[in-house]
């Protein structure tokens, strides 16, 4: 059976070696006396007179070396925290729903939840009453809830900083920041955490609390089915170990916070948008693949055909010379793209053969005796620049089709006007010049206005000019890494250029892995190494700019990791699509003279466009896999197997675990960090190889699905098994990300245009200024139905924007009615 234990609503631990604890003991004493005066109740793991005697004598006094304080959150404390939040939780009342289409009720059969949405109104501590599952008090608030709650208490207690705890000269953190934050960072405190859900295992023999795992997993006959699943189980079996079906988003919600639910409500909305592009994909590559085999058949063909005219006839005129050339091109016509192409090439192979007079076992067509050329031509057919232009009008519907998931979520979840009251970040620290302004001030008797509005307080102080030359100097920087990307990609473009003129082999097979696949394969270590060593900069670029708030400091970050993944991602892609054909002068001017990269026989880029898309795709996923799913795998079989060996070699039996175990177990586990951002930035650089080059290999949206598919299923273990449990954070909407994609659905209409206007067999054969016309035209064409769509499609859906009027309706009515001479107690 099992048994639920006491709600932990926050853990904190540090550790106290054998000679002094540290520095901040005081600071760290106050602190927690300063939790205690909030109504939140503590519970060490040392006696408080141990506590109190470490605390003035800075010495070591239990055994063990570990302080963990257990925090328990009561409901009156909760309940008043979530008024001053304006906190929005459900009502009594349901919300009446449309009747489902005959689609909806087909797509629940891949449910895994049934939620019902309630009335919602701002939370008011003297008319709880009237809010839906307050007669429990113990699960009225939902576990993300609670954590977002303790939080928010712990973070906001405040805490004086002067000159002797500045951290250096020249960054000086003064005045009055977050207490929590602040001693983190001064390793006053090793660890604050939440704990994911646990349970008590126990049966007739023994008690245990599974130590690794956090929850209990009995066998089937020890556990009752009238337990009630906790919310840690429920989301291990219908998300973490539950395959094409739904995600439970409210489950996740409910558990991680609207955050972390909302990208993975972009990724369920990203898979089925993805469906159609991915049937289109696979037909357009069937075709393909078949029209480049039929060119296979008739190149064959085409060899036997022109051996059969008599040597000594046909050389000794160019005339007749040419003439076979036009027929042998004519029987080609009607199954090979690129005709012109094709034509010089036999003519050059004629004239080559009637000079060397080997006439009998003469190729006059490209070779393409290997299975992978047949692929690989396949790429490139009539059906690709259509292909092209859907995928454009895709990223479109897809951002609509969020926009309106988007505003359906944050309905229900009742954050639609969350605005959440950030603090100053920690790390933030003012300047001197601030005092001397107050000091002015003082002398004009105008101190109010240098105070802040709201808490009537001196606030830090940091010029903006000052940022702002920092923010200046960080593009610099931006910008010379960007320089590395090029000369990386010049580096490349020159290793490929040596080794297709230096290595000859007859195998057409090993030929393309070192030219080809090789050049790849270094353009994506060089894309990874710069990636990570850019990634640190940039953090500590961020830094030093000295952003006040989190949002800041974010908003801030994710524009120079997007920009310069935007260039190190993309900048080979662009290289081969419309740079590479004639590239000749440049080579010329690093004084590489025979240097000359093209496009392989036919100078067709499409099909090494393709190579390179789908090399950069699967190849960037390893250091994910990697550190996600191997390392992880390998760490927790390491375990498993060292401590079954340490079972059977012991002779005692094995000893109870407690709480206290499992606490510290899961301080060592690693935190999880902007789980968000990672996540984003990784998927939006592969959203971009759809839009922007996914013309040139119809099976990227095929990968990019199965990517995304078992990413989730990975994302859900990392955040239930692999680290510590995140703050519930809320959030209305995905941020700035949706702008990156906008950015990027409109980039992707201009490249696959120029794809279509001169890459493609569509148009690669007509005169420049056609090519030209060709590109206007679709661009054109392409905004105005990109527009149309945007514009048709609402961004809320009509049955939303009718729930909330008649919600703001109940809501209004129902709290009006409470009666007034309750307010005093307020």
């Amino acid at each position: 059976m099992t048994e639920n234990i006491r709600v932990i609503d926050y853990v904190l631990l540090y550790e106290c070696e054998a000679a002094d604890c540290d520095p901040y003991a005081k600071q760290r004493m106050d602190y927690l006396k300063e939790v205690q005066g909030t109504g939140l109740h503590l519970e060490f793991n040392i006696t408080k007179e141990e506590w109190n005697q470490e605390a003035e004598t800075k010495q070591k006094v239990a055994g063990d070396k570990y302080r963990i304080i257990k925090i328990y959150a009561p409901f009156e404390l909760l309940s008043q925290t979530a008024e001053r939040l304006k906190l929005k939780m459900p009502l009594t009342e349901g919300v009446d729903v449309k009747l489902p289409s005959r689609l909806e009720r087909f797509m629940t059969r891949f449910a895994t939840e049934v939620e019902v949405n309630f009335i919602s109104a701002h939370y008011e501590h003297n008319k709880r009453h009237l809010f839906r599952g307050i007669e429990n008090q113990a699960t009225f608030f939902r576990p993300a809830i609670r954590s977002l709650l303790v939080h928010y208490i712990l973070t906001n207690i405040p805490i004086e900083v002067g000159h002797d705890d500045a951290e250096a000269a020249t960054r000086k953190v003064l005045g009055k920041v977050p207490a929590l934050p602040y001693l983190l960072m001064k390793k006053a405190f090793k660890s604050a955490f939440i704990l994911h859900d646990l349970k008590i295992c126990s049966d007739s023999n023994r008690l245990t609390l599974q130590d690794c795992d956090l929850t209990c997993v009995a066998s089937e006959d020890e556990t009752q089915l009238t337990d009630p699943p906790d919310a840690w189980t429920e989301l291990n079996n219908l998300w973490a170990n539950t395959y094409l079906k739904f995600q439970p988003l409210w489950k996740i919600r409910n558990y991680f916070g609207e955050k972390i639910a909302l990208y993975f409500a972009v990724m369920e909305t990203l898979l089925i948008s993805l469906i159609i592009p991915v049937l289109l994909g696979v037909g357009v590559f069937t075709y393909g693949l078949y029209c480049s085999i039929s060119c296979y058949n008739a190149s064959n063909n085409l060899d036997d055909f022109l051996r059969g005219y008599n040597y000594d006839e046909l050389c000794q005129s160019s005339t007749k010379i040419g003439e076979v050339v036009n027929q042998a091109v004519n029987r080609i016509r009607g199954a090979c793209n690129n005709i012109a192409g094709r034509k010089i090439i036999i003519a050059k192979a004629v004239n080559i053969t009637c000079a060397s007079k080997t006439w009998k076992d003469a190729n006059f067509q490209i070779s393409s005796d290997d299975l992978f050329t047949v692929i690989q031509s396949s790429f490139d057919n009539v059906a690709t620049p259509w292909f092209g232009l859907v995928i454009c009008l895709w990223g479109t519907i897809f951002v609509e089709m969020w926009k309106r998931v988007n505003a359906k979520l944050v309905y229900e979840w009742d954050v639609e006007n969350f605005e959440n009251d950030e603090p100053a970040r920690p790390e933030f620290y003012g300047t001197s010049v601030k005092k001397l302004y107050v000091l002015l001030i003082k002398m004009l008797k105008m101190f109010q206005h240098a105070t802040d509005p709201v808490t009537g307080e001196i606030e830090p102080y940091y010029p903006g000019t000052v940022r702002r030359t920092k923010m200046l100097l960080s593009f610099l920087v931006g910008a010379l890494m960007v320089c590395w990307v090029f000369a990386s990609l010049v580096g490349v473009v020159i290793y490929k250029t040596w080794a297709r003129l230096r290595i000859s082999t007859s195998n057409p097979w090993e030929s393309f892995l070192l030219t080809t696949v090789g050049s790849s394969l270094l353009n994506v270590v060089s894309i990874i190494i710069l990636a990570k060593v850019y990634h640190r900069i940039a953090i500590k670029m961020t830094d030093w700019e000295n952003h006040r708030t989190q949002t800041n400091y974010n908003d801030a970050l994710i524009l120079k990791l997007f920009a310069f993944h935007f260039a190190n991602s993309y900048s080979s892609l662009f290289y081969i699509a419309f740079l590479r054909k004639n590239n000749q002068k440049f080579f010329q001017l690093l004084g590489l003279t025979d240097f000359e990269d093209n496009c392989g026989a036919l100078n067709n880029c499409m099909s090494e466009l393709g190579i390179q898309v789908v090399i950069l795709m699967i190849f960037k996923l390893f250091p994910k896999l990697l550190t996600d799913v191997f390392i992880p795998w390998f760490r927790k079989t390491k375990n498993r197997i060292c401590s079954r060996i340490k079972i059977r070699l012991s002779s005692k039996a094995p000893m109870q675990s407690t709480v206290d175990d499992c606490i510290k177990k899961e301080s060592k586990k690693p935190d999880l960090g902007d789980f968000t951002l990672a996540e984003y930035t990784e998927k939006i650089i592969q959203y971009g190889y759809q839009m922007l080059f996914s013309i040139s290999f119809p099976l990227a949206p095929l990968l990019f699905f199965i990517t995304i598919l078992c990413d989730i299923r990975v994302d859900a273990k990392r955040l239930l098994w692999m680290y510590k449990r995140p703050i519930a954070f809320m959030a209305q909407d995905i941020g700035q990300w949706l702008t990156i994609l906008d950015l990027i659905n409109g980039v992707a209409v201009v490249t696959n245009a120029c794809v279509i206007a001169f890459n493609t067999d569509f148009a690669r054969e007509r005169p420049f200024y056609e090519q030209l016309i060709i590109l206007i035209v679709i661009e054109h064409i392409v905004f105005v139905v990109k527009f149309l769509l945007a514009t048709i499609i609402p961004d809320i859906p009509q049955h939303i924007l009718l729930a909330m009027r008649k919600e703001k309706h109940q809501v209004a009515t129902k709290m009006r009615g409470y009666p007034k001479v309750l307010q005093h107690f307020r």
